[in-house]
């Protein structure tokens, strides 16, 4: 499973660097010549990954997010009424758009009782025309933890080996900083890739502070307003032992204004900070866990001149 996902990503990422071998003409995508690709994805998030796609103007969208417990397929599943009767996350988020390719958020975690505030900015948009074949967005991401911390081991020191090791306020900061590069190939199917580096201020023993991430993902339309989603997240250190990394699908039911997707889940984790830096469930032994995520746009008229 790790070599064809290697493998997925390889291709995925050639095919997204050099587009040549794979042109979308404007018929493709049922647009006119030199007409901006702004619909590859319905909202600015994928599953739990960030897309290319920012608030339009006058704009905000509120998200609810919410993972329930791990399940395995045996007579536990039905007993726990499929992880709905175990410890679950949930996250609430609001997105506004502050101008135009430009927008800022913040959201409340459950796990960790994390507050963050992110930004996002869009900085090319993919067109029909070959010259412009992919959508480019920076997205930065700053989350503080407020759960209570772990009990201090004795004899805990800091690296250094002589200091005794002491809780701090900056031990709680984390952070999060993507490139996110998208590109629709054709009416029913959109592909992303945004190379990340996780930053945590306070990190297990044995790892490093900072982890090199890159999550792939994309939307297969099966539908009028419905699509099949599906993420996975490679890690480049900080690798786990059992070699499993974060992987997610979803079907996706959208309208104008409203977004529902079902979700199954190798991780409880939302924010991507404790998503790609924590363990996952064994999906290789039928581990998973359900969960949705439901967002809705706002839209504010602008003012006009009297």
């Amino acid at each position: 499973m790790k070599s064809f996902f290697r493998y997925l990503i390889m291709c995925t990422v050639y095919l997204l660097v050099f587009p040549g071998i794979q042109k979308s003409t404007a018929q493709d995508l049922g647009l006119d010549d030199n007409e901006n690709i702004t619909n590859a994805f319905r909202s600015s998030t994928l599953i739990n990954a960030q897309t290319t796609v920012v608030q339009p103007a006058h704009s905000f969208e509120f998200s609810i997010r919410h993972r329930f417990g791990e399940m395995e397929l045996n007579k536990d599943a039905i007993k726990n009424f499929l992880g709905l009767d175990l410890f679950a996350n949930i996250r609430f988020g609001f997105d506004f758009s502050v101008m135009k390719n430009l927008q800022v958020g913040a959201g409340r975690t459950k796990n960790g009782k994390m507050y963050d505030a992110e930004l996002k900015q869009l900085l090319l948009t993919q067109s029909t025309d070959p010259n412009v074949p992919v959508s480019v967005s920076v997205y930065l991401d700053a989350a503080v933890n407020t759960d209570d911390f772990l009990p201090v081991p004795r004899n805990a020191y800091f690296d250094n080996g002589v200091t005794p090791f002491r809780y701090k306020f900056n031990h709680r900061l984390s952070y999060n900083s993507q490139v996110i590069i998208s590109r629709k190939f054709c009416d029913w199917f959109s592909f992303e890739v945004s190379p990340a580096l996780i930053y945590k201020n306070l990190a297990s023993a044995g790892t490093k502070n900072h982890t090199i991430v890159l999550p792939v993902g994309g939307a297969i339309k099966t539908g009028m307003n419905s699509s099949f989603l599906f993420e996975y997240a490679y890690r480049f250190n900080n690798q786990p032992e059992d070699k499993l990394y974060p992987l997610s699908i979803a079907m996706e039911f959208g309208t104008v204004s409203h977004v529902f997707q079902i979700v199954v889940s190798s991780s409880q984790e939302i924010l991507e900070q404790q998503l790609y830096t924590n363990v996952v469930s064994d999906y290789t032994k039928k581990k998973f866990l359900l969960g949705f995520n439901i967002k809705r746009t706002y839209w504010k008229k602008p003012k006009t001149k009297s």
